[in-house]
């Protein structure tokens, strides 16, 4: 039988078991609290956060992974120096001394939060949200630490940015934004969007779009739109609506869906441009190309463009049209006597009168300066001619034109009488296409022109012809001096006694110019001439025939010829050229002809165009000792008052004068009245143009000084003239080499008529 165990061996037993329990226990809870600060290492390493105990002096205690891979390979110097010395604070200036204020502050008890950006190395930098506040962390809440949390929101405030970048740009924006929900109820509209189309924004939210929705009138354009939008989620188009104030409003519009993740609409977005000042710039400069900024009228673009389809609508019809050129004589004039308002006025007038006599279909234009045309659709040569007079008529009305002042600055407002020139062409007559057709038209005004003012005409091919044969002279006209083809005649001046015999003295020559072109022959002055003041050649063929009749009568002198006195004719080109008296002394000094023996011819109209500049220029030229006269005297409209003033020597009678002298009583009339009035202004008149013994004796009769025509010797070349001059002198018992008796008076400061 055993023995009982001693009551110390139980005693031992049970303390021993005791201690196995308490051990066992004691490994329980050490299993579990490691368990629990495992789980809460793993909370804190795989939260999103920053996580740190720091103590009151900034020294980190424990932090969690993200502090590690924020921190980088230097976190663990945190533990021995305070968190405000860690270089990562250092992306930006201030930021170390920030965050030992706020360590400070959370050890006094404050909760602070902050926003700092951490130096992430090559990885760039982060934005942190810091929250520091202070916690317990022993028995009984004893000890205390100071919490760190840190939250990274680089990329919610970059979101932030684009979203008050996207609002200040929607705010700024000079384009009009509108977004509506998916049933078109307005929810936002840009500062832009008021400011396009004068709505408020309050007026406009919460309603339906109706500053779009007043241009859709047209149930055409709504209908693209839902169609464009449903099919490919947006639409663009031009949009004409209404601003609030009634004016009208031309936008660009560019509407597009925005889908929610189901593939609804859930919200429709609108762009509006407002275009209208660019759509009227366009429209102006669109009206500039095509019309005329003065009359309003179409140009010559717009013309051409109607001529061409009014002549595919007749083509097309077997119909047939019109069209007419006019231009409107002696603008020119009124410009210069009264300025470019009143020439602009005058044009105006003359728009107005063409429009309110035609019809709505036919086209008025103005092709510029003082050239106007009119299209007439489905008008036969009949009809035209019957507008063409009607047009000349209605012109031909006096023009008042008010607050108009002449050069000299008074006051003239007054009637001014207008003649038009009129070219008519007709299709398919004359021509077929527009721009032959606006040729013959061009061709026949100016024809009209040649026919005097006030006149029209219908194009024929003989002007065609003429107006290449023009083409072909001026062309050929621009090398005629220096290959040599330009030639000058001369014809004999003579005096008349006082007895009332040719006495056979010479007084003069006139130099006439010729054209011996080597394919067309002779070309008459009265063809070329024109033409060369047309196309400005007039001045470089006119200083020739002057350097070549001064050099000519100096080369006679010298060879013996007793000297006499040439006439040059100056065109109007030459007469206005301020440089004239300078060329004229030039060459009579080249040539070494005293200035008495040069004679200057002007005409009447060119004298009469601007008296006061003709007398200025006849005073300069009469200081030179040179002689002035007066050619075609009675052609044209002199002033008795300007005549007397001007500083001439001869009247030529004009031989449209002298022609029918013997048959007409008129011009019997008209010449002895220039006669006496010459000789009552102490002036030498000379008729031109005398073929008959008839004539001779008459202008004999009644005390003309001088004459000269084919009577007594045509135009010839120098030698021959010379040579008739010789013979001339001899017949008539002078010497060759001893001056003529002249009727002319002499060349002195004073000799001024009148």
């Amino acid at each position: 039988m055993p023995q009982p165990l001693p009551l110390w061996a139980l005693v031992q037993a049970a303390v021993l078991l005791g201690l196995l329990a308490l051990a066992w226990r004691m490994c329980s809870l050490a299993r579990r609290h490691e368990q629990e600060d495992t789980l809460s290492r793993a909370m804190l390493d795989h939260s999103p956060q920053l996580i740190a105990l720091m103590t009151a002096d900034g020294r980190v205690r424990r932090m969690n992974q993200v502090a590690h891979q924020w921190m980088g390979d230097s976190a663990e110097a945190l533990t021995r120096a305070p968190i405000w010395l860690h270089p990562a604070w250092g992306a930006e200036p201030g930021q170390a001394e920030r965050l030992r204020q706020a360590v400070a502050q959370a050890a006094a008890g404050a909760t602070c939060r902050l926003e700092l950006r951490l130096d992430h190395g090559a990885a760039g930098t982060r934005l942190a949200d810091l929250s520091l506040r202070q916690v317990p962390t022993g028995p009984n809440g004893g000890a205390r630490h100071l919490l760190l949390e840190a939250r990274d929101v680089t990329v919610r405030r970059q979101a932030e940015d684009k979203l008050m970048l996207a609002g200040s740009v929607l705010e700024q924006t000079h384009e009009g934004i509108l977004i509506t929900d998916a049933h078109g109820v307005v929810l936002s509209v840009n500062p832009a969007f008021c400011k396009i189309t004068g709505y408020g924004a309050e007026e406009i939210q919460g309603q339906f779009p109706a500053a779009l929705k007043a241009g859709m009138d047209d149930p055409r354009l709504a209908a693209r739109m839902h169609r464009s939008l449903a099919r490919c989620g947006h639409w663009r188009g031009e949009l004409r609506t209404l601003r609030k104030d009634g004016t009208p409003l031309a936008a660009w519009v560019s509407l597009a869906h925005r889908l929610d993740p189901g593939g609804r609409t859930s919200h429709l977005i609108a762009i509006v441009n407002d275009i209208t000042q660019s759509q009227q710039t366009e429209q102006k400069l669109l009206r500039q190309v095509h019309f005329d900024t003065l009359t309003d009228l179409p140009n010559r673009h717009l013309l051409t463009d109607r001529l061409v389809q009014a002549l595919h609508t007749a083509r097309r019809n077997g119909d047939t049209l019109s069209l007419l050129f006019l231009d409107l004589n002696r603008l020119r004039d009124i410009n210069d006597h009264f300025g470019h308002s009143a020439g602009d006025a005058v044009l105006l007038e003359v728009a107005r009168r063409l429009r309110d006599s035609l019809r709505d279909v036919d086209t008025v234009a103005r092709l510029g300066g003082d050239q106007f045309a009119v299209l007439l659709p489905g008008t036969p040569a009949d009809g035209a001619q019957q507008v063409a007079t009607k047009l000349v008529e209605r012109l031909a009305q006096p023009c008042h034109v008010g607050d108009l002042r002449n050069a000299a600055g008074e006051s003239v407002g007054q009637e001014l009488s207008l003649t038009l020139s009129m070219g008519v062409a007709v299709y398919p007559n004359d021509a077929e296409g527009a721009e032959a057709l606006m040729r013959c038209a061009d061709t026949a005004m100016y024809r009209a022109k040649q026919e005097g003012r006030g006149q029209w005409c219908f194009y024929t091919t003989e002007m065609q012809q003429r107006s290449v044969r023009q083409m072909q002279l001026e062309a050929a006209l621009r090398r005629a001096e220096e290959r040599d083809e330009l030639r000058l005649h001369y014809q004999p001046q003579l005096a008349v006694t006082r007895s009332g015999e040719i006495a056979g003295q010479v007084i003069g020559v006139e130099a006439l110019i010729r054209w011996q072109h080597p394919e067309l022959g002779m070309v008459s002055p009265g063809e070329f001439i024109p033409l060369a003041e047309s196309s400005g050649q007039i001045l470089a063929i006119g200083t020739w025939v002057l350097r070549t009749a001064v050099r000519q009568m100096a080369d006679w002198v010298r060879e013996g010829l007793a000297p006499c006195v040439v006439a040059v004719n100056l065109s109007a080109l030459q007469f206005r050229d301020p440089g004239l008296p300078e060329l004229v002394q030039a060459v009579l000094e080249e040539a070494g002809l005293p200035p008495e023996y040069l004679e200057l011819e002007l005409t009447e109209s060119v004298a009469a165009g601007n008296p006061q500049a003709a007398c200025a220029m006849m005073d300069r030229l009469h200081a030179l000792g040179v002689r002035l006269s007066i050619d075609d005297f009675g052609t044209g409209f002199s002033s008795l008052n300007h005549l007397k003033r001007f500083p001439i020597h001869t009247l030529k009678i004009d031989q449209s004068f002298v022609r029918d002298i013997t048959t007409d009583a008129d011009d019997r009339a008209i010449v002895q009245a220039i006669i006496q009035m010459a000789h009552a202004l102490r002036l030498t008149t000379i008729a031109e143009g005398v073929e008959t013994d008839a004539q001779a004796d008459f202008l004999r009769a009644h005390g003309c000084d001088m004459v000269q025509g084919y009577r007594y010797c045509r135009p010839q070349p120098p030698a021959d003239a010379l040579a008739w001059i010789h013979g001339q002198r001899q017949r008539a018992g002078e010497s060759a080499d001893k001056p003529a008796t002249s009727p002319l008076p002499a060349i002195t400061d004073t000799t001024v008529a009148g």
